[in-house]
């Protein structure tokens, strides 16, 4: 079978195009969990009229918290087991968490079984991303996160679909996605026999420990014959992570929040329409990764980034200002390169044999920011709504006084706007300063 070497991998090493066809097929099902729960909760909120937009933060806490261990706890793992292989656990945890989902009675209950596929998709999303970071380039890893978003795209039409059969529901449609991951399962399990994945041994404790040793101005003194030196202290480290957990609360604010914003403030007329934007946003994000990929041997990381930030800013001012739908497009598309783009920019700043620990521990942040900054932004709005002078509506209107929840109070949604755009520039700011010190470090990219 035909094999590649990637050029500018850390650890570059030869792969058969089947494994890369595995990885990337593999990785679609890594989007379900996002695009499916977008659709899905306005079912389960209408099976459980008491349900607040709280209640809605709790479940994103409950699942970010597990997302962002298996982020923390993938360094220890993988002193013991390979990264291939933590994959698949991932992908077993993530099926059972969506069949017990399907057979969630209550609140407590949903948000405990969310909590479990949330482990699942974090093994699985920092396990691949740091094989990816040690094995393969940039373009391949926008290629990776592409396949993602054609699972994030696709799952809310399947679901959204079953939904509107008759006497079906959400729960049919989270069977059907665990189906799909079977034979994902299937096809990994016949990966392992044909033995396609880069054979490395399980990491070592000395190899997964973060250097401290590093000279006054924070970069890894030079060995003799080699030029390329790596940021190591450990503020870059701390930014470096901080950038994803930026990144992480910018992502889901806007997925999650703005088709019940544009409804509730009445720019939509129909619920249907607001499915619309989740999948037109996962669209275009799937689209934006595959042509960043195709355009990384032109640009460096560092300029795709720049421009994707701003891109993504302007995409949230055009929903702040219109609601109209074309700006979750170029909000979806600014935000698409930022994630893998990251990731790879990782291996150019960061020594090779730490790529694993650090990469999962920005996939952790990336958790914690959805949790954090998510759960933020519905308090936020929550707060708007009841006592921001101005907000509250007219208790006579309703002949009695009522708590104003955000649902009675939708123009308190327009505060969600500066919200994201506020997250997205925290992205920026993190990443210039790491520029700054890689210039100020000597740290140079490899070609």
């Amino acid at each position: 079978m035909a094999s590649t070497t990637p050029t500018n991998a850390p650890n570059a090493a030869r792969y058969s195009m089947g494994l890369l066809i595995v990885i990337l097929l593999s990785y679609i099902v890594v989007g379900f969990p996002d695009g499916s729960f977008t659709v899905s909760w306005t079912q389960m909120a209408e099976e459980n009229p008491d349900f607040t937009t709280a209640h809605t933060g709790w479940i994103l806490v409950g699942y970010s918290v597990t997302y962002t261990l298996a982020g923390v706890l993938l360094g220890r793992l993988n002193r013991r087991y390979k990264l291939p292989h933590i994959y698949f656990f991932g992908l077993v945890i993530m099926a059972l968490g969506f069949v017990t989902l399907a057979l969630s009675p209550n609140f407590m209950w949903k948000l405990i079984t969310i909590t479990v596929y949330g482990l699942g998709t974090g093994f699985m999303a920092s396990s691949m991303n740091s094989y990816m970071a040690k094995h393969f380039t940039a373009k391949h890893n926008n290629w990776m996160h592409f396949c993602w978003g054609i699972g994030a795209a696709v799952s809310p039409l399947i679901m959204g679909q079953i939904m509107n059969l008759e006497n079906a529901s959400w729960r049919i449609g989270y069977y059907v996605i665990t189906a799909i991951i079977a034979v994902v399962a299937v096809m990994l399990l016949w990966s392992f026999g044909r033995k396609m994945w880069i054979d490395e041994p399980a990491a070592t404790q000395a190899a997964e420990l973060l250097d401290d040793e590093a000279d006054a101005d924070g970069a890894e003194p030079l060995a003799p014959g080699h030029s390329k030196r790596y940021l190591t202290k450990q503020s870059h480290q701390f930014v470096e992570i901080l950038t994803f957990f930026f990144l992480g609360g910018t992502d889901y604010t806007i997925v999650f929040f703005t088709g019940v914003a544009v409804y509730n403030m009445g720019l939509v007329d129909s619920l249907d329409a607001t499915l619309l934007f989740s999948t037109i946003y996962y669209a275009f994000m799937t689209l934006g990764r595959l042509f960043a990929g195709s355009i990384t041997r032109w640009f460096t990381e560092v300029t795709i980034i720049r421009i994707s930030i701003a891109i993504s800013v302007g995409g949230i001012a055009l929903l702040a200002f219109t609601g109209n739908i074309v700006g979750m497009a170029v909000t979806g598309l600014g935000l698409a390169p930022l994630l893998p783009t990251l990731v790879s920019d990782t291996s150019h700043r960061f020594r090779p044999k730490v790529l694993p620990k650090i990469v999962g521990y920005e996939l952790a942040a990336f958790g914690a920011g959805i949790a954090a900054l998510f759960f933020l932004t519905s308090q936020v709005l929550t707060w708007v709504a009841d006592y921001l002078p101005g907000y509250c509506p007219d208790p006579n209107a309703y002949g009695q006084y009522l708590s104003c929840q955000i649902a009675m109070n939708p123009q308190g949604y327009l505060w969600l706007f500066p919200l994201a755009a506020f997250f997205a520039i925290g992205v920026f700011c993190c990443n210039e300063y790491l520029e700054l010190a890689m210039r100020r470090t000597g740290c140079t990219r490899q070609s």
